[in-house]
């Protein structure tokens, strides 16, 4: 498992959710539509016991170790989009 976020897309999230140094985002899976799909989620939410954590701008983000299953097989960089509308995720599965 490998999570990466340039500072740009750090930067979004910062200005977007009014985050300030210390503050910590997680990055989860969770089930999304009706027919169970999961997709990625985000809260603004302090870490417990993570997995991986980086920090950029001085706030945190995480994945915790009870989301192992669904990162555990993954390399997730996480970067703006080229019309740097919003950040995207480049998902490569190992």
């Amino acid at each position: 498992m490998k999570l990466t976020i340039t500072n740009e897309a750090a930067k979004w999230y910062i200005e977007e959710m009014g985050l300030v140094p210390g503050d910590s985002i997680k990055f989860f899976g969770k089930v999304y539509g009706p027919h169970g799909g999961f997709s990625f989620a985000i809260a603004k939410e302090e870490p417990t016991n993570p997995l991986m954590l980086i920090t950029e701008e001085g706030v945190n983000f995480y994945v915790e170790q009870f989301d192992e299953w669904f990162f555990n097989d993954k390399e997730v960089n996480i970067k703006m989009r080229a019309d740097g509308y919003e950040p995207e995720y480049e998902v490569i599965v190992k």
